[in-house]
């Protein structure tokens, strides 16, 4: 492993001229990855899972509001005698109990898209491999979850501190139409210009998963910041077309059959349209790992991923503390 100190001249890592992702090119790369039989080997247990999980968050979510319905009650009830404190905490430790599993079924579930996404990339780099249920339950069990969660963590600290403080401004003059709209429209381009700039921390971990050992997380937002210089744009026309598109498209057409339903109160044409919901948005999660796997495999192409972590990774001899004996 190649380490750069600090002090001494790094490579550049800037993309001064990027050479986009022609979308054209992308779609036919995209057409040609796509199999119909490896496709449905992939859609049938994600699908299960993404139901699996949406149920058992909605059932979470859902005892965790009555919980926080009731909690009112009990402070009244605390005040008239009728209910003793040790049992507000108990309830105040299950609804925290039910927000922290609905949260660890959350990250259990990337962490399977993100083995799901790296056997897509494997996928890509090599023809021979195979996208099945197995390849994606052995990726997702040997998946550093630690790491995983670690870098999950450093995105949303990193970009929920960029927001903070639009966030107090807001707060202070919400009385301010003008200051509040601008601050809630200032948020939202900072949400979409951080996820951007972080979105390929986890594809870059990949390529330098072995050096991540007593590293920082970090660094891999440090990199996906540098490797995203130039393409910012590129990869949010590409995210809105390829994945956000095909996704509402189906979200309109069978919300519009639950909407036509309710209006003329035919209770199957409800349920049909739910279902119909669930499944296609559960088919195209493969689909969306898909394209995600296929544009850092693109843009790789044009940026040397060995230049973006120049700089970041500890020499052994510090994390060990040679580097330091007299």
């Amino acid at each position: 492993m190649k380490l750069f100190k600090r002090g001494k001249q790094k490579p550049s890592f800037k993309v001064t001229k990027p050479n986009w992702v022609n979308l054209k090119d992308f779609a036919k790369s995209l057409k040609a990855l796509f199999n119909r039989k490896e496709y449905l080997t992939a859609a049938v247990p994600m699908a299960g899972m993404f139901i699996i999980w949406l149920a058992l968050s909605a059932i979470g979510l859902y005892f965790a509001y009555t919980l926080l319905a009731s909690l009112s009650m009990s402070v009244m009830m605390i005040m008239y005698g009728m209910m003793t404190v040790s049992s507000l905490l108990f309830a105040i430790l299950e609804f925290l109990g039910l927000l922290f599993l609905v949260l660890v079924l959350g990250f259990l579930f990337y962490a399977l898209q993100v083995g799901l996404r790296y056997a897509y990339l494997a996928r890509i780099e090599k023809e021979d491999k195979k996208v099945t249920a197995t390849v994606i339950w052995n990726r997702f069990k040997h998946l550093r979850k630690n790491q995983l969660l670690r870098l999950c963590l450093y995105v949303s600290l990193f970009i929920f501190l960029w927001r903070l403080p639009l966030m107090i401004i807001g707060d202070i003059w919400s009385s301010n139409k003008i200051v509040a709209y601008t601050t809630m429209i200032g948020n939202y381009l900072i949400l979409i210009w951080k996820s951007l700039q972080y979105s390929q921390a986890i594809y870059l971990y990949r390529e330098k998963q072995p050096q991540f050992l007593g590293q920082s997380m970090r660094h891999a937002l440090t990199a996906s910041k540098r490797f995203m210089a130039g393409f910012k744009l590129n990869y949010l026309v590409v995210y809105l077309l390829f994945e956000v598109l095909p996704v509402a498209i189906w979200s309109a057409l069978t919300g519009g059959l639950v909407y036509y339903g309710i209006y003329t109160a035919t209770n199957p044409l409800i349920w049909i349209g739910a279902v119909l919901l669930v499944l296609g948005l559960g088919a195209l999660v493969p689909y969306c790992s898909m394209v995600s796997a296929l544009y850092f495999h693109e843009t790789s192409k044009k940026v040397k991923v060995e230049n973006m972590y120049a700089d970041t990774f500890k020499p052994v001899e510090q994390l060990t503390g040679e580097a330091y004996d007299d």
